[in-house]
């Protein structure tokens, strides 16, 4: 479906941010090569929230276009729904990511829920409370830590983009993931890293990853 991405190292561009601010960060490196068919044992991570490095006021579309290499036509089509701080969004171009800023996307919904909160729908016009109003565009050299959750059909269909770029997750949250999914994770995983150190799921079950964040890429042997 996405053309072939270059996986970039985003762990790099971690270090980068931290040793501009004067702190560089010591976040946990994992990589793992695993079968195609076990993509998703991860998307309850992609629905729980990740955070990943963007420069701080792109746009919603620059972020998916830019950033992952996600088609246009796609971000216009698939994503029918899109919440920015809890608010819907109905133009990911004219918005922009700002610090802290949390961002959920969404194939369409069904029901009255689905036809409100769609993006440039009939009910747009009804719901400005609720609604993120378009940003002043602003332009700044420095990166900025965003959230992201993916749900249903988007989790599906860019969750293996995102994972293979790189993730960042909240340790106590990959911790009760590795736990509850550790037999599937041991036939799953053909191949696993911590900091260029080969490791297993045992390994990673005696870590203590609570109080961090973790930095995760995920390879399917079908893409690798």
């Amino acid at each position: 479906m996405f053309r072939t991405i270059e996986v970039v190292d985003m762990e790099q561009r971690i270090v980068n941010e931290g040793q501009h601010s004067g702190n560089t960060p010591s976040k946990p490196h994992i990589c793992m090569t695993i079968t195609a068919e076990s993509v998703p044992c991860f998307f309850s991570l992609l629905s729980a929230g990740f955070s990943v490095i963007v420069k701080a006021g792109c746009s919603i579309n620059d972020l998916l276009s830019q950033e992952f290499g996600i088609p246009e036509a796609y971000i216009n089509d698939r994503i029918q729904t899109i919440f920015l701080n809890g608010k819907a969004v109905d133009d990911s171009k004219s918005v922009t990511l700002q610090d802290g800023a949390a961002l959920a996307l969404s194939a369409a919904m069904p029901g009255m829920v689905g036809s409100t909160f769609r993006k440039g729908g009939v009910f747009a016009g009804m719901r400005s409370q609720i609604s993120h109003m378009t940003d002043p565009a602003v332009h700044h050299d420095r990166q900025t830590e965003v959230k992201l959750k993916l749900f249903n059909l988007i989790a599906k269909e860019l969750g293996p983009v995102f994972l293979q770029k790189g993730i960042m997750v909240e340790g106590n949250t990959f911790q009760n993931f590795v736990l509850r999914n550790a037999d599937d994770l041991k036939v799953a995983c053909t191949l696993i890293y911590l900091n260029d150190e080969k490791t297993d799921v045992a390994g990673l079950l005696e870590m203590n990853w609570e109080n961090q964040q973790v930095f995760l890429q995920v390879t399917s042997e079908e893409t690798g």
